[in-house]
């Protein structure tokens, strides 16, 4: 029984380190140190940037915000936006010249798509994305994605309440 006991004990103290090293790395791979901002430049750019249209044909039902958007960028290029306010949702760019797709924002687990805008003159998109993260805690993050170098510039989370209302379900469209 004593050779029990001790493996026992061995094997909670593997499973203690385990648990601590895993919330450490979330704590830093999940950007929660620091916790969320109300102020950043990243804020004051989404305030600034326009709303791009919802999709013209929602394919998702039930209805929920979806975005299969065309956009020209500023050196004449054509790009597609495409996502959903759902479950493992995400915000990807089609870019049709060269057939690659490219992930904009994934903010993980229940935490989903609800606002698209874009700075046209910079070719610049922002994506919110809010939810409760990992089914837990209410959050808000933005991302900066550059559509011409096509990759993510900065991700921060943030304070909603700061934030303005999001896109109406039809808004006009800058460029398409």
């Amino acid at each position: 029984m004593c050779s029990h006991a001790g493996s026992a004990n061995v094997t909670m103290s593997i499973w203690r380190i385990v648990l601590v090293t895993a919330s450490a790395s979330c704590t830093v791979a999940c950007g929660s140190r620091g916790g969320p901002v109300s102020e950043a430049p990243i804020i004051e750019h989404y305030k600034g940037a326009t709303c791009i249209s919802f999709s013209r044909n929602p394919g998702i039902i039930p209805h929920t915000r979806e975005w299969d958007t065309n956009l020209t960028l500023g050196n004449g290029s054509k790009v597609t936006v495409i996502g959903a306010q759902i479950p493992g949702g995400q915000i990807v760019v089609r870019y049709p010249a060269s057939g690659r797709t490219v992930v904009a924002a994934n903010a993980g687990d229940y935490v989903y798509p609800s606002d698209v805008r874009i700075d046209a003159q910079n070719d610049l998109l922002y994506v919110k994305a809010s939810g409760l993260a990992g089914g837990l805690r209410q959050q808000t993050w933005l991302f900066e994605y550059d559509l011409k170098s096509e990759h993510l510039v900065s991700r921060q989370q943030v304070v909603d309440g700061g934030l303005p209302a999001q896109c109406a379900e039809h808004p006009a469209g800058p460029r398409s």
